[in-house]
């Protein structure tokens, strides 16, 4: 079996958020500098070439998923706890007693309850899944799993594993 591990200095976004605790409690507004790796496990690799993929098909997959949150404040879709409203060229948003007001093209709106690196990873891993069957690149089908990791500050890292075949097509 081989693992092709993808982690370039590059695969990184800086980003404001803030983590909900509960229904009354959610850390201030702050930013992170993520860094994004990839860890591809391949059912095999095309046997006439002895390579899966040419890597240069899935490194911009990466960078641009990186560059859709890059410089945006995160925000979570799906939370009970928040209240979002676009207002015009504005997302309101109302966490208990606190409002804050974002420009529109300066936030990301994505589908998870909360902006944690779990969350983050998952958002992640299943975006780069979609849009590497969506590219059809050539030895996509020998992708097994994916573990996409979101390092939040060095040495803290979660991962998230996801199946996209579960033999070569």
């Amino acid at each position: 079996m081989f693992r092709i591990r993808l982690a370039k200095e590059n695969f990184k976004f800086s980003c404001s958020h803030f983590t909900i605790f509960g229904p009354g409690r959610a850390e201030n507004l702050h930013g992170h500098n993520y860094y994004v790796s990839v860890e591809i496990e391949l059912a095999g690799i095309d046997p006439e070439l002895g390579m899966a993929f040419d890597f240069n098909l899935v490194k911009p997959i990466l960078r641009a998923i990186a560059d859709d949150l890059d410089e945006r404040v995160l925000l979570p879709e799906n939370s009970k706890y928040l209240k979002l409203k676009l207002e015009g060229p504005q997302v309101g948003v109302t966490f208990g007693d606190k409002s804050y007001s974002f420009p529109a093209v300066d936030t990301a709106l994505l589908p998870v309850v909360n902006i944690t690196s779990e969350e983050l990873a998952r958002y992640f891993a299943n975006e780069f899944a979609a849009r590497l069957r969506k590219s059809q690149a050539p030895g996509v089908q020998l992708i097994r799993t994916l573990s996409v990791g979101i390092e939040e500050t060095r040495g803290q890292v979660v991962t998230y594993d996801l199946t996209l075949n579960q033999r070569p097509s």
